[in-house]
């Protein structure tokens, strides 16, 4: 169930971006103990002209500042409540190192939004996730007996 949806500015190459999702994802699995199957990122990309930087778009603003120095990738996550603070902390971290690395982008300019969602009030399929995970738990259970 964890997703991770990454905001970024148009223009980074394909194969950039393709290595961001594959790492977040890995990042994601191994942090959160979360199988590659349950779990989503996605990227989009926004027009230069329709990211605002101190009022200008960011196509004015990349014309006397270089890209790393402009763009601020913004994360925003939604994991299942009830994970400790330590792996928010360490997928916090773990996303942050690879957008620097892979885009170039100074740490302090990465923000990381993780959100809470109540298993009640997260649907999958039409059903609440407390139901859905239950009813995995059980059948986790039975066939390991």
């Amino acid at each position: 169930m964890p997703v991770a949806h990454i905001n970024l500015l148009q223009g980074h190459p394909r194969a950039v971006l393709r290595a961001v999702i594959a790492e977040v994802s890995e990042a994601m699995s191994n942090i959160l103990a979360a199988p590659k199957d349950r779990l989503e990122v996605w990227i989009t990309e926004v027009d230069l002209e329709l990211w605002g930087i101190a009022g200008v778009p960011a196509a004015e603003a990349l014309k006397t500042t270089p890209r790393p120095q402009v763009e601020m990738p913004f994360v925003q996550m939604v994991l299942m409540e009830g994970r400790p603070k330590e792996q928010h902390h360490r997928i916090i971290a773990a996303i942050t190192e690879i957008l620097h690395r892979n885009l170039g982008t100074e740490k302090a300019r990465i923000r990381v939004h993780i959100a809470n969602a109540q298993p009640d009030s997260w649907g999958i399929g039409g059903t609440p996730a407390s139901v859905v995970r239950a009813a995995e738990l059980a059948a986790r259970a039975a066939s390991a007996a």
